[in-house]
């Protein structure tokens, strides 16, 4: 394998690498929108199917957000 061509191949692993983690760190950021959602209501004395609800529809809002501007961020 030439030197051009085994520095093609890392990078191409580098970025796969990268694409992975920050659409684990945008999962996780909708996980912890999520969590502060259901525990705010929780709080505010909300009935317990309410607060869960809510807290999973701000996972999927944070969610898709966070993976929107990361598409968004990669797109060349």
């Amino acid at each position: 394998m030439t030197a051009p061509n085994a520095t093609a191949v890392r990078l191409e692993q580098a970025q796969s690498k990268i694409r992975f983690l920050s659409v684990t760190i945008a999962l996780l950021v909708g996980v912890i929108g999520g969590m502060a959602t259901g525990i705010t209501l929780r709080l505010l004395k909300a009935p317990t199917l309410v607060a869960v609800g809510s807290g999973g529809g701000a996972f999927v809002a944070v969610s898709t957000l966070a993976l929107a501007v990361e598409a968004r961020m990669n797109k060349t």
